[in-house]
């Protein structure tokens, strides 16, 4: 059975300062950089969830500084090929 997350409402959120490589992470691909960075761990370790929901994230990526505005259906899920706080996965 399918797992997921259903996001509802305006969330500000902060990129995780530091990825662990091998492991599974939610967030977004930055707009103007198009480095991923996560917000969130994904605990089943599979990017298999399924994301959904009316949702808006504000989030400034940890890349390059842009603050951006995400929709639900931009959240991405990765396994992050290198530590730090974004990756090129």
């Amino acid at each position: 059975m399918p797992k997921g997350i259903q996001f509802t409402g305006d969330f500000e959120v902060s990129a995780m300062p530091a990825l662990i490589p091998g492991s599974w992470y939610i967030g977004f691909a930055c707009k103007q950089c198009r480095q991923r960075f996560a917000f969130l761990s994904e605990l089943t370790g599979t990017g298999a969830l399924e994301i959904s929901g009316p949702a808006t994230f504000k989030v400034a990526c940890p890349n390059c500084g842009a603050r951006g505005e995400y929709s639900a259906t931009e959240v991405i899920q990765f396994q992050a090929a290198q530590g730090g706080p974004s990756s090129t996965a």
